[in-house]
């Protein structure tokens, strides 16, 4: 059963983590604990913050790595950042030819938005920002397949498992 939470908080990222698992007894039965401990965990009180241990969200995330993703976005927009995630796919060089194609897409809009044929040439609009956004996603997006496909050829596949944890060794 879905829990209401609110917008914003660990219980709502909690939840979704849940939502990307599957069956709640599942969950309870994978991490080897009660139901009630994990609707504990979506559980919105003013005695304690809610949210379920660290160690069993990590645990759904490595059995099912869509669980994981709800987590990671919230604790990015928590630090102020965001999170993409990667699929690992593609040749290297077809790599630096999508990053290459994607910031050529973001520098276009960029001077589309600044141009004499925008409603403020001055700054973005508000369509224009969207846009923006979208194709800076999709920069990243491809920046980070990069990253963790020289990351696996770096390091091996044992330890390209957590491709954000810092520079190469």
């Amino acid at each position: 059963m879905t829990r209401a939470t609110t917008p914003g908080t660990i219980q709502e990222a909690v939840q979704a983590c849940y939502d990307a698992y599957g069956d709640q007894k599942k969950i309870a039965g994978d991490l080897g604990i009660a139901g009630s401990s994990v609707s504990y965990g979506t559980e919105i009180q003013d005695v304690r913050p809610g949210g379920l241990g660290v160690n069993y969200l990590d645990r759904l995330g490595r059995v099912k790595p869509e669980a994981a993703a709800p987590i990671a976005q919230y604790f990015a927009a928590l630090a102020g950042g965001v999170f993409q995630p990667i699929i690992e796919q593609g040749a290297l060089a077809a790599d630096v030819h999508r990053i290459t194609q994607e910031f050529s897409d973001v520098l276009t809009l960029h001077a589309q938005a600044h141009s004499a044929a925008s409603c403020d040439p001055n700054d973005y609009t508000q369509q224009e920002a969207r846009k923006q956004i979208r194709e800076i996603d999709q920069l990243v997006a491809v920046s980070m397949q990069f990253r963790a496909s020289l990351l696996l050829r770096a390091e091996g596949p044992a330890q390209a498992t957590v491709p954000f944890r810092g520079g190469v060794r």
